[in-house]
């Protein structure tokens, strides 16, 4: 999972657009940034291995657009895309908006920055998620030679992808007690 999350946070293209859309300090976003990815990505693992998916997040991940968005975040802005597809995916990621508050709280107490703010940038970095998941999926599938013709092979190859130490754990994969927060 380390290598999707460090897509994310090395991605100045994304702190940038995010900064700029929330008013605040680019590292400042980035910080906050590199706390909320390993979350969400802990999430998205939890949805892949159970059953409350139905497919919904399989269906974002295999739309291109999302590995637009990561590459150009900017212009996902300009089109309004960033916050629209960002609130439907965080809601599969996070499981309710309950989760996402609580996730915003932690994040608040480890970097100081408003909740208010966290939770504004939640739906931004969402479809990010999305993105490193899809672009990495894609090349996996093209370095393997095999095409994905289900969902369930997606689904291995993502929860593969994500548990790094194939342990099957989610927990030791994600931000100790922050991912807590998603699988209540």
């Amino acid at each position: 999972m380390a290598g999707l999350v460090d897509m994310i946070v090395n991605n100045p293209a994304i702190a940038k657009t995010i900064a700029k859309q929330v008013g605040i300090d680019i590292n400042d976003a980035g910080s906050i940034i590199g706390k909320l990815a390993p979350i969400l990505m802990g999430g998205a693992k939890s949805n892949l291995q159970s059953d409350k998916d139905s497919g919904g997040l399989i269906k974002h991940i295999e739309s291109s657009n999302y590995a637009e968005m990561f590459d150009k975040p900017e212009e996902a802005v300009k089109k309004g895309d960033f916050t629209d597809m960002g609130n439907d995916i965080l809601s599969q990621l996070t499981g309710s908006k309950e989760n996402s508050r609580e996730v915003a709280k932690h994040v608040e107490e480890e970097t100081g920055v408003s909740s208010s703010i966290i939770k504004s940038m939640l739906p931004m970095l969402a479809p990010m998620i999305i993105g490193a998941l899809t672009k990495t999926s894609s090349a996996s599938s093209n370095l393997g030679g095999q095409s994905q013709s289900s969902g369930l092979d997606m689904t291995g190859m993502l929860t593969n992808l994500i548990d790094q130490d194939n342990d099957g754990s989610v927990i030791d994969d994600v931000m100790g007690m922050a991912a807590k927060f998603l699988f209540k």
